[in-house]
């Protein structure tokens, strides 16, 4: 693993543990040479998704997008970072459960929104 820092290729795992409901490994890491500390996340390689847009148009999933529109949906609303971190994380395993390798987005995320805010 590089460093952010200085970029070392060398370093030490100082704290490994469960994240994000068991899905992923949080690992806490030193850099050898400059001793600083950096968070590492280890996770399952899951199918990539294709999105279906409406005009049929397809693109790659991006899991920035579904972020910043949930964080735009609930700008005025008393749902914190966290909360909207925890619904992307369920509506992706949702999903990924679903063995489908395309998913309409529409259909989708009106589903999960539903599911997953109460």
């Amino acid at each position: 693993m590089k460093c952010p820092f200085c970029g070392f290729e060398e370093d030490k795992v100082v704290d490994s543990r469960s994240s994000k409901e068991g899905q992923a490994v949080r690992r806490r890491r030193e850099c050898l040479k400059c001793e600083k500390r950096f968070t590492t996340y280890e996770y399952v390689e899951t199918v990539p998704l294709t999105i279906i847009k409406n005009d049929q148009r397809r693109e790659p999933y991006e899991r920035q997008k579904l972020l910043s529109g949930m964080m735009a949906a609930c700008t005025k609303r008393p749902i914190g970072m966290e909360q909207i971190d925890a619904i992307v994380d369920r509506i992706e395993n949702e999903v990924q459960k679903l063995s489908k390798r395309k998913s309409p987005l529409l259909k989708s995320a009106s589903w999960s929104w539903m599911n997953f805010t109460n």
